[in-house]
């Protein structure tokens, strides 16, 4: 890691030569991967990168450039590139300026073990999960990985901010002859994940998954793991709950603030400052990040935004701009699902029949952004549920389902919650739902 104090002495030094206002945003870091399959490790990777975004003003025109060298020449060099740039641009009304400075609530995104769990500590934690899952004569795949990075930011107005970030991240794929099963886990600090109840899972899931059977279409109740929701928030990010989705009208919340979408126990909002893992306080632009509601008691209440879309909505920025040239605009980085009073074996002990499903794939969200349409497939393992027991597999199904209408007819949502990383320090907090009602229109035939 580079260090709060020379990240910022070394962007302060280059804005000093600044001739235009000036932005610039540090991200980087280093990162490494161990991956595995059939029981094997097969690769160790590490990578370290770190890039400086320029951003230029020329009036109401910006300008955007980027450089990997950490040079106060380079950077200079950079910023004459962008303000050349910005001078091509077409003006943007609602561009309100550079940000100026400001304080930010702190968030615990850094452990500093977390970097130090190098290939060898790794290998001995894999090692464990491959002999566990053959005495069931199982195999392992997957990918094990750590990482440290730091984001800053400094301008011509003023305006510093720092973050340093850990992440350690696993997914364990285990097979058998008839077939297979996941399971994930991502926190900040190494030592909180529970590797030994992570393969547990995996291989009694596995162990399941055979015999398989195939169900005919229909709408069935569903109780979706949180890897299920965990897909579905992260395209509710786009579709939905961004500035540019909402602006332009594709959003089903657009012209409905204040209506209702979802049943009174569905609560969706963004923030950086959850127990099952936390964000920077600081968006792209530097604006301090806020807890935004966006689903209350299934009562549409808004969005996010950064400084410009905020402008143009007539509406205050909330902390949620993307980098330098993101085409998406505002979106939520920290998306979460309030918690529910249940328990995933309890939605289970509960169901007559039903169908459990452990993962979403090949999901699609633009069917009809205004219902929220979206289409998928099961993954991982897919169960029969029968008087309260799990007992029979099934193939793979697609389903079809609006959010809108399947967040109308949740009947449970577990306390417990899991947090999946979508890169960065930006994640989905999610609980497991139980859902009446779901489309399920074929099964998945396989090649």
């Amino acid at each position: 890691m580079t260090g709060k104090d020379d990240v910022l002495g070394l962007l302060k030094r280059a804005l000093e030569l600044a001739e235009a206002p000036t932005e610039l945003l540090f991200i980087g870091g280093r990162s490494e991967l161990t991956r595995y399959t059939k029981s094997q490790i097969h690769q160790n990777v590490a990578e370290e990168d770190y890039t400086v975004y320029v951003k230029v003003v020329e009036g109401k025109r910006v300008g955007v450039a980027r450089t990997n060298r950490l040079s106060v020449e380079d950077i200079a060099a950079a910023m004459g590139k962008a303000r050349e740039l910005a001078r091509y641009q077409p003006e943007n009304p609602y561009f309100p300026g550079l940000a100026g400075p400001a304080s930010y609530t702190p968030s615990d995104t850094y452990c500093e073990d977390t970097p130090k769990f190098g290939p060898g500590r790794r290998a001995e934690i894999l090692g464990e999960i491959f002999a566990k899952a053959a005495q069931k004569k199982f195999e392992v795949a997957g990918s094990f990985s750590v990482s440290e990075w730091e984001m800053a930011l400094a301008n011509t107005e003023g305006l510093e901010a720092y973050q340093p970030v850990t992440g350690a991240e696993i997914g364990v794929v285990v097979t058998s002859k008839e077939g297979m099963a996941r399971a994930d886990a991502f926190s900040h600090d190494v030592s909180r994940i529970d590797f030994d109840a992570l393969a547990k899972k995996a291989i009694s899931r596995c162990a399941l998954d055979r015999d398989k059977v195939e169900l005919p279409p229909g709408e069935y109740t569903v109780v979706l793991e949180p890897a299920c929701l965990a897909e579905v928030m992260s395209w509710l990010s786009f579709i939905a709950f961004g500035s540019e989705a909402f602006l332009s009208g594709q959003s089903f919340l657009a012209g409905a603030i204040g209506e209702r979408s979802m049943g009174e126990n569905i609560t969706i909002y963004d923030s950086a400052w959850e127990p099952e893992a936390q964000g920077i306080p600081f968006d792209f632009e530097g604006t301090p990040k806020r807890k935004v509601v966006l689903i209350e008691r299934g009562v549409n209440r808004g969005v996010v935004f950064d400084r410009t879309s905020a402008a143009k909505a007539g509406a205050e920025p909330t902390g949620h701009a993307g980098p330098p040239g993101s085409p998406w605009g505002a979106i939520p980085w920290n998306l979460c699902m309030a918690p529910g009073d249940s328990s995933l074996e309890e939605m289970i002990s509960s169901c007559k029949r039903g169908i459990l499903v452990s993962n979403f794939h090949y999901v699609n969200g633009y069917l009809d952004t205004k219902k929220a349409l979206m289409t998928g497939m099961t993954r991982y393992g897919t169960f029969l549920i029968e008087d309260g027991q799990i007992t029979r597999a099934l193939a793979n199904l697609r389903w079809t389902e609006s959010m809108l209408r399947a967040f109308s007819n949740v009947v449970a949502i577990s306390r417990e919650r899991e947090a999946f990383p979508r890169g960065g320090a930006s994640f989905c907090i999610v609980p497991a739902v139980m859902i009446e009602g779901f489309t399920f229109t074929g099964v998945q035939k396989e090649q």
